[in-house]
């Protein structure tokens, strides 16, 4: 269990010691910092920024560096300390485990624990645009198995490089044959990086009865993976795509098969034909949707993971009725939880077992 917080620079956080429980609600208004202690949790927790951000960007105003200090309080009785700091000046990020700089896989072997964000706009990921929905894949593939952020990077770099090679061949500044080369590259690692996201999809499409259960089984639910792969045969299904396209893809300079023209949707049958549930459904019936799609992915760690599960509720309850909220808070009282709000709801008041942190 996280006990002990402390930060140095770490946003609006000049800095700052917080002592937790198992729950927790942090208090206050709006720009006191409160999603950024969530954040920082967030960081500790999973080596990486919440979504997408740059370390950079979380030193504070006035800072030259940050750190993110915590103490972690195992079950055996054995008190274990881990540190994140960032320099700006050498652009550096570095790992501590009990005092002594690690790598960072030594860093994440040695913490074994997961932060689950839960956050407004993730809450509404179905209205949102598909580059979020992948994003949210992306980031459970991460979580899962931290060799994807290095295989995500690859990939990237590989891309790049061939959409620059691409235009240059338009422009006449090379060859077609060049293109040999960066094309092995380039289905060799997008075939990995669809491999790791297969994991995800397939453990969704397993359980979408637990989806249906919620919706009173109203309806047929199905979940549906929007993209040009086929999963029976990732790698040769890429390099088929890729070879009957190569004239366009020279034309237009960019690379028209890859994970983030992706996208996925929940489905609804209605009578014969299938509907996107965003569109549907209810904003009700979306919502509970979306909730389950979150327990799913801690369930989807739990796996590898353990119990070792943190849960990070950011100011969503604004965004829920009553069934919702208690379908939260219930499937979050074995792990360790983490709220913020801007008042004390009263549905949580009445809990003793609750320790409130006002900042």
């Amino acid at each position: 269990m996280l006990n002990n917080l402390s930060l140095y620079n770490f946003k609006n956080h000049k800095e700052i010691e917080l002592e937790f429980d198992f729950f927790n609600l942090i208090v206050g208004q709006n720009g006191s910092g409160k999603t950024n202690i969530l954040e920082s949790i967030y960081l500790l927790l999973n080596s990486h920024v919440y979504w997408g951000l740059k370390i950079n960007r979380l030193v504070n105003f006035f800072g030259e560096n940050l750190f993110v200090d915590w103490v972690l309080d195992n079950s055996d009785w054995m008190t274990k300390e881990f540190k994140v700091t960032f320099d700006s000046a050498s652009s550096k990020t570095s790992y501590i485990y009990n005092k002594t700089k690690v790598t960072k896989p030594r860093y994440i072997d040695s913490l074994k624990h997961t932060a689950v964000f839960f956050s407004p706009a993730e809450i509404n990921i179905m209205y949102l645009g598909p580059s979020m929905r992948r994003d949210f894949l992306d980031e459970v593939c991460m979580l899962f198995d931290p060799s994807f952020l290095k295989i995500k990077s690859d990939y990237s770099k590989i891309l790049r490089n061939r959409n620059k090679l691409l235009k240059n061949i338009s422009e006449w500044k090379a060859s077609k044959w060049d293109l040999k080369f960066r094309n092995d590259a380039f289905i060799s690692k997008a075939t990995s990086y669809y491999i790791h996201r297969k994991k995800f999809l397939d453990f969704i499409k397993e359980r979408i009865s637990k989806i249906e259960d919620i919706l009173g089984n109203k309806y047929s639910l199905e979940f549906e993976y929007i993209t040009k792969v086929d999963f029976t045969d990732i790698e040769g299904s890429i390099k088929s795509y890729i070879e009957k396209n190569i004239d366009r893809d020279i034309i237009v300079g960019h690379t028209y098969i890859w994970p983030h023209l992706d996208d996925f949707e929940f489905r609804v049958q209605f009578w014969k034909t299938y509907y996107n549930s965003s569109e549907f459904l209810s904003r009700w019936e979306n919502k509970s949707i979306l909730i389950w799609l979150k327990f799913l992915e801690i369930d989807f760690y739990l796996q590898k993971h353990s119990e070792n599960i943190v849960i990070l509720l950011d100011d969503i309850f604004s965004e829920l009725d009553n069934e919702h909220i208690k379908a939260v808070l219930d499937f979050s009282k074995r792990f360790q939880t983490f709220i913020s709000a801007q008042n004390s709801p009263s549905f949580l008041l009445n809990s003793a077992d609750i320790k409130i942190i006002n900042i």
